[in-house]
């Protein structure tokens, strides 16, 4: 097991005693549960109040690999609602909340994860990669992202990224619902409020904006 362990880097042994100590991956890991719980606590006062003026439901999603997980989430005020499921792997190139985080990745990464084949879960899934870094190009340019049916139809998610104190994106913030509920009126009302929350998280992570 030991031996398992120190090829994943997971352990590592002394040359001069014998003993073994943690290893570099699970001192990582030590620093990706605390840097979730910080962002956790930073953004659920803020999603609460998001959640408050919308009625949907408010999600938290992050990058790990080559997917998206939500992390948080403040469920809908409505019966009929989408519900995110927190721990389980998406995918990145379709629906809002992981094109937000596929748009700000660096150029090279994000030309290795779109040179993949994409998966089409619903007719509207862009799966070309020149169209999707267009949309991504958009989303950059707008500073949010808004999808309909796009992995699961008839559900729409507005998102808009949360910045950390370096200024890199952390997390895409998420307003999801049902289609039927929504209305042109409503789209720009909730870009608003789901960038302004995110800026508000970000503040929290001690991101600063220029002036």
């Amino acid at each position: 097991i030991l031996a398992t362990l120190r090829k994943k880097n997971c352990v590592e042994k002394d040359g001069l005693s014998g003993r073994y100590h943690l290893g570099a991956r699970v001192y990582r890991w030590g620093q990706m549960a605390a840097s979730q719980l910080n962002l956790n606590q930073a953004a659920l006062p803020i999603m609460e109040e998001l959640r408050d003026a919308c009625g949907e439901e408010v999600a938290l999603y992050v990058l790990q690999g080559d997917a998206r997980f939500c992390v948080a989430k403040v469920e809908s005020k409505f019966s009929v609602a989408k519900t995110s499921v927190t721990g389980v792997a998406l995918p990145l190139h379709c629906g809002a909340a992981g094109k937000v985080l596929l748009a700000y990745l660096p150029e090279s990464l994000r030309k290795r994860l779109l040179e993949k084949p994409l998966e089409k879960y619903t007719p509207f899934t862009i799966t070309d990669p020149e169209l999707l870094e267009r949309n991504l190009a958009e989303i950059r340019h707008e500073g949010c992202a808004y999808s309909v049916s796009e992995r699961e139809v008839g559900a729409y998610s507005i998102v808009a990224p949360v910045r950390d104190a370096l200024g890199q994106v952390v997390a895409s913030l998420a307003i999801s619902g049902p289609q039927f509920r929504l209305s042109e009126e409503k789209v720009e009302v909730y870009k608003k409020l789901v960038k302004d929350a995110a800026r508000a998280i970000s503040r929290n992570l001690g991101y600063r904006e220029s002036a």
